[in-house]
């Protein structure tokens, strides 16, 4: 028997409004509510993300071999945590998701996103979403229950992200992990 729920999960990066679906399942060894969905890569090293100011995720070095500015902006994500963007040739946004399932529920929703693609960034299950040849968004499982959201807008042809965003998407992930600590 499958009995479905459906959850609203706020919107996509398009502000598209999106739905997880929760699946109950009895008998035939699929996941029932509460146990993780085998087909969601697990995270094997977690990294506390929960608690972080997006704005403070990079430091000034970083900042300067990426090609980012020092100046960035703090706001709002749709789904109610903070998030900080940096606009210069590239512009790159940083949101904290740390209030949800982690990976799971971008793995539910994945048909309201233009494309989808799982992928690895330095060990830690990752997925890109809405990409095309000037911006991307990376999904990070920092922990099971939290995602580092890297959005990347390629703006100038200087731009160290031109012609591959998910790339420097994913190069911007592995230095925010870097200083990330340890735990979930």
């Amino acid at each position: 028997m499958l009995l479905l729920g459906v959850v609203s999960c706020g919107e996509a990066m398009s502000g598209t409004p999106v739905t997880a679906v929760n699946t109950v399942t009895s008998g035939g060894g699929q996941a029932k509510s509460g146990e993780p969905d085998p087909s969601v890569p697990r995270v094997s090293n977690p990294k506390r993300l929960r608690g972080s100011d997006p704005c403070a995720l990079l430091t000034q070095a970083q900042l300067t071999a990426l090609g980012l500015p020092s100046a960035n902006k703090a706001a709002q994500a749709q789904w109610g945590e903070a998030k900080c963007t940096w606009s210069g040739d590239i512009r790159a946004t940083l949101s904290p998701d740390t209030k949800g399932r982690g990976l799971a529920d971008y793995y539910a929703r994945q048909k309201a996103f233009d494309n989808f693609k799982s992928s690895q960034v330095v060990g830690y299950p990752a997925v890109w979403a809405d990409f095309a040849h000037t911006i991307c968004s990376v999904m990070v499982g920092v922990a099971d229950d939290q995602v580092l959201v890297v959005h990347v807008g390629s703006v100038s042809s200087r731009s160290k992200a031109q012609g591959n965003p998910c790339g420097y998407g994913e190069t911007v992930a592995a230095e925010v992990l870097k200083n990330l600590p340890v735990g979930g």
